[in-house]
């Protein structure tokens, strides 16, 4: 980074090391606030701690409440580069076009990534997500589920991964070609509750959030789309769960 920190002098962005120590630092922070947050209300649920991580209440509950702990890093972090956080993570509105654009791509990619599944032998939809599903309908818990599956989730992720890490990245040495695969690998293998051939579709939604947040130079794309990835990963549990059995 150019600019010392602390000087009052105008915004730089972080440079590779201190995003990823920056970014690396949320994730901790993240996973530790979870960690703490579910040991705090796993004895809130008659259920087997075994079974707790695929129990909605539990993982919507403990998701929402962590959330707060990686984006006060990432806060701490453009402050410290003295630069205001909406315009560092890009947090406007994106234009009608990339809205259209982002919309038409998850229109295209869903079904062929279902294609893909089914051929490949695998569930369209993870057994995690019909879990999930299966226990917020039977707890009463899937408005719950869905602010945790839908707004928080996609807000943390994308502010980590696409807002702070990929511009911090792509402006460094390892350009914007690496820093999508980067950022994208990391971000995948955060999903450790799935199986490698859905962790590399992860990761090559990830490649598109990340080229659809650099086109467009908006975040908020990105988390309206990821909220809306994982709503229709909900309805297609719900479909399995109720109509095909």
């Amino acid at each position: 980074m150019s600019q010392p920190v602390g000087t009052g002098g105008p915004c730089t962005t972080w440079g590779a090391v201190a995003s990823l120590a920056w970014g690396f630092a949320a994730i901790v922070a993240w996973l530790l606030a979870q960690i703490a947050f579910g040991e705090l209300i796993s004895g809130w649920f008659d259920i087997e701690r075994a079974q707790l991580g695929v129990y909605a209440p539990f993982v919507a509950i403990v998701t929402i409440a962590s959330a707060v702990m990686p984006l006060a890093v990432i806060v701490a972090a453009i402050r410290s580069a003295n630069c205001s956080v909406a315009g560092y993570l890009a947090l406007q509105m994106p234009s009608r076009e990339y809205l259209v654009l982002g919309l038409i791509v998850l229109a295209v990619v869903l079904p062929l990534v279902d294609l893909l599944s089914w051929f490949a032998g695998y569930q369209v939809t993870p057994q995690f997500v019909v879990d999930l599903y299966k226990t917020a309908r039977e707890s009463g818990a899937l408005f719950l589920l869905l602010i945790a599956l839908v707004v928080a989730a996609p807000l943390v992720e994308e502010v980590v991964f696409r807002g702070f890490l990929l511009p911090g990245l792509a402006a460094s040495a390892i350009g914007t070609v690496g820093a999508l695969l980067l950022t994208s690998g990391l971000w995948a293998l955060l999903h450790v509750q799935y199986q490698p051939f859905y962790l590399i579709q992860i990761m090559l939604l990830g490649v598109l959030f990340g080229w659809l947040r650099l086109r467009s130079g908006s975040t908020t794309l990105t988390i309206i789309l990821h909220g809306i990835l994982n709503f229709a990963a909900l309805v297609q549990a719900a479909v399995i769960v109720e109509w095909l059995g």
